[in-house]
């Protein structure tokens, strides 16, 4: 209790205060051994006012005991009006609260408001917004209250909101300077690249060709500098070959049907010199599909065009680049002589093959790999397809694997293409061990997200998506699915008194004990959260869980859990709230399922603990005879 205008109150508290008559009472006060109660009974409206007020009204005398109490003190204090009266207000304010000496400041001041909390007898804390009025009759003074105590949790929470926005405004700020510095970073890193490539890299506006940017590369290969192409943008079609143009031009016309383009042709370079290039084109397009760039390189390929007709006008070249095939390439006849030998590849082989004379096959493999060689030659000249087969040889005293492909030339004789796959069989074995091992992980990972780490009983998230399929199925099928929602009583003395392993290991009996209960595969226990557990019992009728959980509450005392600090038993104890329902085929959602049984456990703790209480089927939880141990 503060003192007099220590705080605003409400205009509605202060008026209701105001309307309230002066003058001597209608019967002889109350004191705290007085079964006498203080009255206004005879006063109307007045008593009409005091009885139907939403605030709570009540009257003390000069010794701070309570001598009269509206409907409404007896539903903020819990506490009938027949208990409530002989009272004293100092039974209700917190400890450290000098109400002796406040008491004597409000009589003198004559006025008191402000905020105060309150201790209430099952000890509960509420905070409320008072205003009182000493001598509204002689001898006797008025109080109003009003139960503030969510409105000061949300004040509580909404400054907590505040400093969390304020905290992540200024961590977002930060986060987006380094953003700025690391792209401004990677922009420049980008343009090194580019600048260092040998390759020209552009690009240009899809409508006009007009040029966006060039790197530095195009000085190198054209003889103009990249500044010349950003001032004329035909510039890049005047450097084209007349040969060529209509080629080009041609590309990018189709361009916007193609999306890219891929050509070779010849340039001119400032000093005159003809250069092969490729050039490789995109049109970009932005988030509604409108092109925004055509983006490109050009690459010097004059020494591979220079090759390549080179080697169209020398045999000699050819087999050169045929050599530098890694594979081994012979051709064989029906009857197993290798005619030629044309490439040796990188394969080790297993004997020596001359590649200037026949010879058969089993002169050069082992039989049962000449026998293997020989039925695929056989397959592909009757049928006239390819044949492929992997095979293991050891070489060296090593195991290889490797690709063999027999492929049909004519009637009478095939090539062979061999390969050696032994690093792909052994990146294949290790493929699968990792992806063994990735399954285990995955399975802990899955173990972890569903498992409480604490009780090791399922966690809420595993009880919500069971919770949605037993719904559904219940709905779908038109079954009872039954919930209980449950609590330890006084858990936080338990904590607080015996330490918080202590805490952890008494959540860990009670999920042991509630994993005992559930015994059917489509029944679930689950940490609902702090020292509440729930249990899903699909297909279980009302009488089945009641059953649970008196098997709950048996098995629970059979352990005997020392409790020193509950105020109902000397050991652990739980509170219920019980709810069986069969969903209608209207009812989509199973919260309100959790939320009845969450009633239900509410009313349990109301009704003293260590009982249980089933939700009715209006929705509010409903005693059940013989419920409590």
């Amino acid at each position: 209790m503060t003192s007099a205008d220590e705080s605003e109150t409400s205009p509605e508290l202060d008026s209701t205060v105001a309307n309230l008559p002066t003058g001597a009472p209608s019967r002889q006060d109350a004191t705290c051994g007085d079964s006498t109660a203080f009255s206004i009974a005879s006063q109307q409206p007045w008593q009409t006012l005091f009885e139907a007020a939403l605030d709570a009204m009540l009257i003390a005398n000069n010794e701070g005991y309570y001598v009269d109490a509206n409907p409404a003190a007896c539903q903020l204090l819990e506490l009938p009006r027949q208990a409530l009266v002989g009272r004293r207000v100092a039974d209700f304010l917190p400890p450290g609260v000098d109400f002796d000496l406040l008491w004597l400041v409000f009589l003198a001041a004559g006025q008191g408001r402000g905020e105060q909390q309150l201790r209430l007898d099952s000890g509960a804390i509420k905070t409320v917004e008072f205003s009182a009025t000493a001598h509204v009759y002689p001898d006797h003074h008025l109080s109003c209250w009003r139960d503030i105590t969510d409105h000061k949790r949300a004040e509580a929470e909404c400054d907590a909101l505040s400093r969390q926005l304020e905290h992540w405004v200024i961590s977002s700020a930060e986060k987006l300077q380094i953003t700025e510095a690391e792209l401004r970073s990677q922009q420049q890193r980008t343009e090194s690249i580019l600048s260092s490539l040998e390759c020209v890299v552009w690009s240009v506006d899809p409508k006009t060709l007009a040029t966006i940017y060039v790197n530095a590369a195009a000085e190198m290969l054209y003889g103009h500098s990249p500044e010349a192409f950003l001032a004329d943008g035909n510039l890049w079609f005047s450097c084209v070959h007349p040969e060529d143009l209509p080629l080009l031009l041609g590309d990018v016309n189709v361009l916007p049907h193609v999306g890219k383009t891929d050509r070779e042709y010849q340039i001119l370079r400032a000093d005159g010199e003809i250069r092969w290039v490729r050039g490789q084109a995109r049109l970009v397009y932005d988030d509604d599909g409108q092109p925004i760039r055509i983006d490109g390189t050009t690459v010097d390929i004059s020494d591979l065009k220079r090759v390549e007709f080179a080697l169209k006008d020398n045999q000699a070249t050819q087999q050169a680049i045929l050599e530098a095939i890694p594979d081994l390439l012979m051709r064989v006849n029906g009857d197993g002589y290798i005619l030629n030998l044309i490439s040796g590849g990188e394969i080790t082989l297993y004997g020596p093959i001359a590649a200037d004379q026949r010879q058969s096959i089993y002169q050069s493999f082992p039989k049962p790999l000449a026998d293997q060689r020989m039925q695929y030659i056989q397959k592909a000249l009757a049928t006239g397809t390819r044949q492929r087969y992997e095979h293991a040889l050891e070489l060296n005293g090593k195991l290889h694997y490797e690709e063999s492909r027999v492929v049909p030339l004519n009637d009478t004789e095939v090539l062979i293409i061999v390969r050696d796959i032994t690093e792909r069989k052994q990146a294949e074995v290790t493929q699968t061990e990792l992806n063994q091992k990735l399954q285990l992980v995955n399975a802990e990972l899955n173990r972890l997200a569903t498992v409480d780490g604490l009780t090791q009983i399922a966690n809420r998230r595993s009880f919500d998506q069971a919770l949605d399929l037993e719904w559904q199925r219940a709905r779908r099928q038109q079954k009872l699915l039954s919930l209980i929602l449950c609590d330890i009583d006084y858990f936080k003395p338990y904590n607080d008194n015996y330490g918080h392993l202590a805490g952890d290991d008494c959540l860990g009996h009670v999920a042991q004990v509630l994993g005992t209960a559930v015994r059917r595969s489509g029944d679930l226990a689950a940490r609902y959260g702090g020292e509440e557990f729930v249990l899903l019992l699909p297909d279980t009728s009302l009488e089945g869980a009641l059953q649970v959980i008196e098997y709950i509450q048996t098995t629970l005392a059979d352990r005997s859990l020392p409790h020193a600090y509950s105020e109902v038993s000397p050991v652990l104890t739980l509170s219920f709230g019980l709810v069986c329902h069969c969903p209608s085929v209207k009812e989509h959602s199973p919260r309100e399922l959790v939320h009845r049984a969450d009633l239900a456990l509410y009313e349990a703790k109301a009704q003293g603990r260590d009982r249980y209480v089933i939700s009715s089927t209006a929705d509010r939880p409903a005693k059940y005879p013989g419920q409590s141990r």
